[in-house]
């Protein structure tokens, strides 16, 4: 059966996986925010775009909705991998895959949304696209000690400003990927977005980084 398949990052690994896949049957659509990578796969594939998948709006309008599974092949840092897969969750994708530099980043993409995590320089790009065709099943990966989902109750300093205004990723090397407002849950809430008091921050990050934001900001 025809599937429809995601790639975004067009690397060595991405563009062996998108043009493996395009030639096993299946439906490709490839992304990269490098021009020259996307103009060497778009004759391999069904479409190619230049895409910067840490702007969900982007994404959106890019298409890849329509795709049955996304696989985020970024290397190049470990945020963007983490945006774009809370974006493609936040976009409905039900199969999410991901590359990952280490086992930490990798344990954290499975606890953000990625139902697999692969790892470029243990796996084949080759045999994978063979096992995407052929099986359904996907592990589940838990969060290590390195990294982790953490709550924290909104900081009286961060009330009625915008997540804009916090900086919160340049300043302090963490992402808010929801907010927790009574019984209302804000899935990757929008830099726009304003903190209310009794709000909780549901935040990801290094260890290391997220316990001293908790204990600068702690009253």
């Amino acid at each position: 059966m025809k599937k429809n398949f995601g790639i975004i990052g067009l690397g060595k690994f991405g563009y062996n996986m998108a043009v493996t896949l395009e030639k096993l049957g299946q439906s490709v659509m490839a992304f990269d925010r490098d021009e020259k990578e996307v103009e060497s796969v778009k004759d391999f594939v069904t479409c190619a775009q230049i895409l910067d998948s840490t702007d969900l709006k982007a994404l959106e309008n890019s298409g890849i909705s329509a795709c049955d599974t996304v696989i985020v092949c970024m290397g190049e840092s470990a945020e963007d991998n983490f945006l774009t897969v809370l974006n493609l969750k936040e976009l409905g994708i039900k199969t999410i895959i991901s590359n990952a530099e280490t086992d930490s980043e990798g344990k954290i993409l499975g606890k953000i949304g990625a139902v697999k995590v692969v790892y470029p320089e243990k796996e084949s790009a080759i045999r994978l696209a063979n096992q995407l065709i052929s099986s359904d099943i996907l592990e589940y990966i838990e969060i290590s000690p390195d990294y982790q989902v953490a709550e924290i109750d909104a900081p009286k300093k961060f009330v009625e400003k915008k997540l804009a205004e916090l900086e919160l990723r340049s300043k302090h090397h963490i992402l808010i990927i929801a907010l927790k407002r009574g019984n209302e849950n804000i899935i990757i809430p929008s830099s726009e977005e304003f903190i209310l008091e009794g709000d909780v921050l549901v935040l990801v990050g290094q260890t290391k980084d997220i316990l001293e934001f908790g204990k600068k900001f702690s009253e």
